[in-house]
C-alpha cells in the first residue's frame, strides 16, 4: 500500500493495536495518515458525519483506508471515491459471515441473516481496490470463499503497540506461585473450556500453578459454571481491564495463554494476545495452527500444543515450568 496521503475513514478505535500498527507501517513508507473518524451512533448518522469529514479532507488525500470494523461503510466510501477517483483500501481483518455463522455459531448457515452477512462480506471486499488481511492463511480463505482476485489482497500482520506492550525495566519478584494468564473475549475460538480442563488436570499434581482468566463475552457464564461444577480451585475469573492496565498484569505473569479452539477460523488467525505477551517479554502457549507457524514456528518464546486438547495443554505447561 505505497501511498503518500491516506485518509483513515471509519469509527475505529484510534488507540487499538491494529490501527496503530497500520499507521506506523504507512509512516515508515513515507505516508501521511489523516483521521476521518466518527463516534456517532447509528449508520445514517455515521454516514453523514463521515461524508462531511471526507469532503473537508478529500483534496489533500489520494487514498481512503476504510478501517476495521468497516464492512457497512464500504458502499459510502466507494461512492465518495469515484469522482474524483481515489484508491480505496479496506482493512477487512475478519469475515462477518465466518465470525458470526461458522465460528460463533450464533445463526444457522441456512438462516437468511447468514446469507445477508455473506453478501456484506462479498460486496465490501469487491468494492475495494486493495484489501488488507492479518495472515496468509486467512488471505487464502478470503480468496476462495469470496472469489477475490489474489493480486488485490495483501497480508499485514497484527503486531502490538510497542509503546505500551514492552518488557518491564524492573526485575520480576520471585514467587512460589506460577501465574498462568489468559486475557481476551469469551468466544468459542478461544477454547477456554480446554484451559479449565487443563487446570483441573494440573491442580492435584502442580498445586503451585494458578490460572488467571481476564475478560468477558459470549461464553463467560458458561465457563464459570463449568469451573464450579468441576470444583477447580486454581482458577480466578476477573473482569476485563483497560489496555493501559493490561501490560503490567502480563509482565507479572509467568506464562500467557493464546487460543485453543478447534474452529476453522482459529487455524487462520494469530490473536492480539500472542503479540502483546511477547512484546512484554512473557512466553506464550497457544494452539498449533497454519497461521501461527507463519511467524512463530521456530520462536523459542512460543510453545505450540494440539487444538482442543486439555491433556496436551497441561503437559506443555508442565514442560515450560519444569
Amino acid at each position: 500500500m505505497p501511498t503518500k496521503h491516506i485518509l483513515a475513514f471509519g469509527y475505529h478505535d484510534q488507540q487499538a493495536q491494529r490501527h496503530w500498527g497500520i499507521k506506523k507501517q504507512l509512516n515508515k513508507q513515507g505516508g501521511t495518515v489523516t483521521e476521518c473518524h466518527t463516534d456517532k451512533n447509528g449508520l445514517i448518522r455515521k454516514y453523514a458525519s463521515l461524508t462531511v469529514c471526507y469532503l473537508k479532507n478529500s483534496r489533500k488525500v489520494n487514498t481512503v483506508l476504510v478501517t476495521f470494523p468497516g464492512h457497512y461503510l464500504m458502499p459510502l466510501a466507494w461512492a465518495l471515491t469515484r469522482f474524483p477517483r481515489k484508491k480505496l483500501v479496506f482493512d477487512v481483518f475478519i469475515s462477518l459471515w465466518d465470525t458470526i455463522v461458522d465460528d460463533r455459531k450464533k445463526v444457522s448457515k441456512w438462516n437468511p441473516y447468514s446469507w445477508f452477512l455473506y453478501c456484506v462480506d462479498f460486496v465490501s471486499c469487491h468494492a475495494a481496490d486493495e484489501i488488507l488481511i492479518d495472515t496468509k492463511t486467512h488471505r487464502e480463505f478470503f480468496i476462495k470463499k469470496f472469489r477475490i482476485n489474489p493480486k488485490k489482497i495483501n497480508v499485514l500482520y497484527l503486531g502490538t503497540r510497542e509503546d505500551v506492550f514492552c518488557p518491564s525495566k524492573v526485575k520480576k519478584e520471585k514467587s512460589d506461585t506460577k501465574e498462568v494468564l489468559f486475557f481476551g473475549s469469551y468466544i468459542p475460538l478461544q477454547g477456554i473450556e480446554h484451559i479449565i480442563e487443563a487446570a483441573a488436570i494440573l491442580e492435584p499434581i502442580e498445586p503451585d500453578i494458578h490460572f488467571k482468566l481476564i475478560g468477558s463475552g459470549q461464553t463467560h457464564n458458561q465457563m464459570k459454571e463449568m469451573a464450579e461444577k468441576k470444583e477447580v480451585k486454581n482458577i480466578s475469573f476477573e473482569k476485563r481491564v483497560s489496555m493501559t492496565e493490561l501490560p503490567e498484569i502480563i509482565r507479572k505473569s509467568d506464562l500467557c495463554l493464546g487460543i485453543f479452539g478447534t474452529s476453522k477460523k482459529s487455524n487462520r488467525v494469530i490473536p492480539h494476545k500472542v503479540y502483546d505477551a511477547l512484546g512484554c517479554g512473557v512466553p506464550v502457549l497457544t494452539r498449533d495452527s497454519d497461521a501461527i507457524r507463519e511467524l512463530f514456528a521456530h520462536d523459542k518464546m512460543v510453545t505450540l500444543c494440539k487444538a482442543g486438547d486439555a491433556q496436551d495443554i497441561a503437559e506443555k505447561i508442565q514442560t515450560i515450568f519444569n
